[in-house]
């Protein structure tokens, strides 16, 4: 998974990918003291999944729970206790812009499907409901997609993240007043929304991100809820990198306006100096909004950026 992002969309998920899925359960699996999307584990026993203690059959147990390996061996009849979950949803949401994919490179759009792949997966092995929805002008007719909490269902989950495409502008406040009304609000069956995930570029979004934070935590949820927004960025949009030099045409990837300019290292170096002013911008917004800002370039091993995002949302410390 820590190779370079393959272009060709039918390699999205390949064999390595889906390795790599399953590692990454069992790291989170082994460090987790929580879970990404607020499930908590109950003092309370019930027929939930997490196996938690025996005690003596008596005459009218359900006879599902009884322990019959250990009566096998002993001779004795055992009920098998359980923590009891209360589930939640983790909704994770994807940009799915025209910068995500500048001039057809689809490099940084296949980069952030497997960034929602994995926390999706890493989401349901935690016994949690997962919501994937696409962010954009573009994609705002596509219906939320839901899954179980079970990684089982991951299938799902990688049909809907490879049917998405990129293009259009951005409209971040747009988009997530669609995400409330659709899975924000709709969480029903004694299951809430504790966890929202947001793999975005931010480019083009101007003073939204802002309103669109506040729409998130406090949307039909009057406690708040835990926000992380995943900057995703390439090289080139940070600045890094050969970027050429002389005279250059350039596109607007989300407006098609176009701009001529002689590139020269003055105008690389104040557009770094712009780069770095823009992300701390979105940092402290972030930051005044109580969500976590979590940079992520897409040249860092995919794996790290995985689990960086696990332990900011506070799966473990």
């Amino acid at each position: 998974m820590a190779k370079a992002p393959n272009n060709n969309s039918g390699d999205l998920f390949d064999a390595d990918f889906l390795a790599g899925l399953e590692r990454l359960h069992l790291i989170a699996k082994r460090l987790s003291t929580g879970s990404l999307g607020g499930t908590r584990r109950s003092r309370r026993l019930g027929d939930g999944l997490e196996f938690a203690d025996h005690r003596d059959y008596t005459r009218g147990d359900d006879t599902r729970f009884i322990d019959w390996p250990y009566y096998a061996r002993m001779d004795k009849l055992l009920i098998r206790l359980f923590h009891e979950h209360s589930e939640s949803t983790v909704a994770i949401a994807l940009d799915c812009s025209g910068s995500m994919a500048p001039g057809g490179d689809s490099a940084k759009f296949d980069y952030s499907r497997r960034t929602a792949a994995a926390l999706a997966y890493v989401a349901m092995g935690a016994l949690d409901r997962v919501s994937l929805s696409a962010i954009g002008r573009r994609a705002g007719d596509a219906e939320p997609f839901g899954a179980g909490r079970n990684r089982g269902r991951i299938i799902g989950v990688l049909d809907y993240l490879r049917q998405l495409t990129a293009g259009g502008s951005t409209d971040l406040v747009g988009s997530v007043k669609r995400m409330s009304r659709r899975v924000l609000k709709s969480a029903t069956g004694g299951d809430s929304v504790g966890a929202v995930i947001v793999i975005t570029d931010l480019l083009d979004c101007g003073d939204d991100l802002d309103e669109a934070l506040k729409r998130l935590q406090m949307s039909h949820s009057p406690s708040g809820r835990d926000v992380s927004v995943i900057h995703l960025f390439s090289p080139a949009d940070s600045g890094r990198g050969d970027l050429g030099s002389g005279a250059m045409l350039l596109q607007h990837a989300e407006t098609d306006k176009r701009m001529s300019l002689r590139l020269t290292a003055e105008i690389i170096e104040a557009y770094r100096l712009k780069w770095s002013e823009f992300q701390d911008r979105c940092r402290r917004i972030c930051l005044s909004r109580r969500a976590a800002y979590i940079p992520a370039c897409t040249d860092i091993p995919f794996e790290r950026l995985i689990l960086e995002t696990l332990k900011r949302a506070g799966v473990w410390s």
